[in-house]
């Protein structure tokens, strides 16, 4: 089912962010005054990302559904379960990590779990970039 009404701009732009200061991040020596506040940056777009990823995975599933109220009342395991089965996500138990780490950065913020978000934002950036291309493909997006 075709759907323009949703726009997925706004994750497009989030995931160029987060992949931008990765590599940011990445490119400064360990030495670098700058290295922190990159990786905050990283921190910080990872999160933003993460949940822009979730809300439009969450949209496009209602959008395709018989009864949208059963999608937008599913709890997390069963909208991951509902995407895999639409050929929406490849991996579920690499979002299920994701959400612990997005759960992580969220209730405490230290520099070894800044680091460790920091570390796979790659990895992060790649399942977000492949969940943005399903969700285009599937709303007839460019």
């Amino acid at each position: 089912m075709s759907s323009p009404s949703i726009d997925l701009s706004s994750l497009r732009k989030a995931l160029a962010t987060l992949v931008e200061a990765s590599q940011f991040w990445v490119a400064q020596p360990a030495t670098s005054p700058l290295k922190p506040h990159l990786r905050s940056a990283v921190v910080q777009s990872f999160e933003f990302t993460y949940e822009l990823s979730m809300r439009m995975l969450r949209r496009v599933l209602i959008e395709r559904a018989v009864a949208a109220d059963l999608v937008a009342d599913m709890s997390f395991n069963d909208l991951l379960r509902a995407a895999a089965d639409a050929g929406l996500l490849a991996d579920v138990a690499a979002w299920r990590a994701w959400r612990e780490m997005r759960n992580t950065t969220s209730h405490a913020y230290d520099a070894v779990k800044a680091l460790a978000v920091a570390t796979a934002a790659g990895r992060f950036a790649a399942d977000a970039a492949a969940l943005l291309a399903a969700l285009e493909a599937n709303i007839g997006s460019e």
